[in-house]
């Protein structure tokens, strides 16, 4: 037992967190509960209260001492060790799960740190944002073959013997790789993006009144107008929200107030492809024309006036394009071009939306795209694996 409690002394001085776990028993890798009670690891049972109940979760946020491990591992048999995952560990962990993990591991070329009972451990640098635990045969586009532990989940670590066999190093733990060195397109499957920034924020509460129909839904349909360019370009729809707005009853200063949230989600959208910004100079123009206008209606609580939510992947690639880094626009568009080229989609069709959603190069990327499809080159991927990557939600997706 040496050797274990080495090891894990060697992991606290990596600055990862551990745990014990049962091992060779018929509770094999789950967490060890008497030892985790033992050293304080524990919360009162709900179903009565004198009871203990062990719980890991507060490894999961600091690293044990090196007295606990000690305790831990010092003269205990059937006893094991895992890396508490994660952020905390400063690294995440890819499970290729038996034979076949192991050929899709040796056909990515990659280099795994651990064999396992029965497959790879590969461990990877963990990023600033929050990876979660995924299942590859429960999750939609992953291979079969392929887990995630992230934060919050565990891995078995070496020299842990469990029912199946050993854990074993077949590499400096110290030398972890990054997540660049995975493809772009198992990421994708696997969730390893970055999630979506928040969008923009609102400019202060948005003005509304008890008799008043609410801006920020009048606001939402303005927004929905120029993603499907019903109402022409930013400029007119901007007009048309400003005229709503008056003709609901809000005074100057709250028509500008929701205009310059309207800036600064479309400002620097282009929907014209010509990338030509909108500006609040441009709405506050707007205003005038449509503060001089004849008033129209007020508003009712239709839901039809409400926006909806997306439907489709390109719909909700409309509402999110805006969002995406440069590349990842870039690999969008390239996306939604291969896919309706595959559909016989004429090449018109694609160009005009990649220049509704705001892609510069829209000719360019369709083109290639179309070629692409022509030479029977493998797709890249699929919108719906980009977008679910990116926790992008949209008609029924969970």
């Amino acid at each position: 037992m040496a050797a274990l409690l080495d090891e894990a002394l060697a992991c606290l001085a990596r600055g990862c967190s551990i745990l014990p776990v049962h091992a060779g028993n018929d509770r094999d890798k789950d967490p060890h509960s008497a030892l985790l009670i033992r050293t304080g690891y524990h919360r009162p049972d709900p179903e009565n209260p004198a009871r203990l109940r062990a719980s890991w979760k507060p490894l999961q946020t600091a690293a044990p001492s090196a007295e606990t491990v000690t305790a831990w591992f010092a003269n205990t048999q059937n006893v094991g060790m895992a890396l508490v995952t994660g952020r905390i560990s400063g690294r995440i962990v890819i499970d290729f799960d038996g034979d076949e993990g192991r050929a899709y591991a040796h056909s990515l070329g990659i280099r795994p740190h651990v064999r396992t009972g029965g497959g790879y451990h590969w461990h990877l640098r963990a990023p600033e944002w929050r990876v979660g635990n995924l299942v590859g045969k429960s999750t939609h586009g992953a291979p079969d073959c392929v887990d995630v532990r992230g934060d919050g989940g565990n891995a078995i670590l070496p020299p842990t013997v469990t029912r199946k066999g050993p854990y074993v190093y077949l590499r400096d733990p110290a030398d972890i790789d990054t997540l660049d060195d995975l493809p772009l397109t198992l990421r994708e499957a696997l969730r390893l993006v970055p999630p979506l920034p928040a969008p923009p924020p609102m400019t202060g509460p948005l003005p509304r009144g008890d008799d008043r129909y609410p801006s920020s839904r009048i606001l939402d349909w303005a927004l929905q107008k120029v993603q499907d360019g019903t109402l022409g370009g930013r400029n007119d729809t901007g007009y048309h929200l400003a005229w709503a707005l008056y003709n609901n009853g809000y005074s100057h200063a709250e028509v500008l107030q929701v205009g310059q949230t309207y800036v600064s989600h479309v400002g620097h959208q282009h929907p014209d492809g010509r990338g030509a910004p909108y500006t609040l100079d441009e709405y506050r123009a707007s205003m005038r024309t449509a503060y001089t206008a004849p008033r129209g209606e007020p508003w009712g609580y239709s839901s039809t006036d409400a926006r909806s939510t997306p439907q489709t992947a390109t719909q909700a690639l409309e509402d999110v394009y805006a969002q995406l880094p440069p590349e990842d626009q870039a690999r969008a568009a390239h996306l939604v071009a291969r896919e309706w080229a595959a559909t016989g989609r004429p090449i018109e069709d694609t160009i005009r939306y990649l220049r509704l959603i705001g892609h510069d190069a829209a000719p360019k990327t369709a083109r290639a795209a179309y070629v692409a499809h022509e030479r029977r080159e493998a797709m890249p991927g699929s919108l719906d694996t980009f977008l679910r990557a990116r926790r992008v939600r949209y008609g029924r997706s969970t």
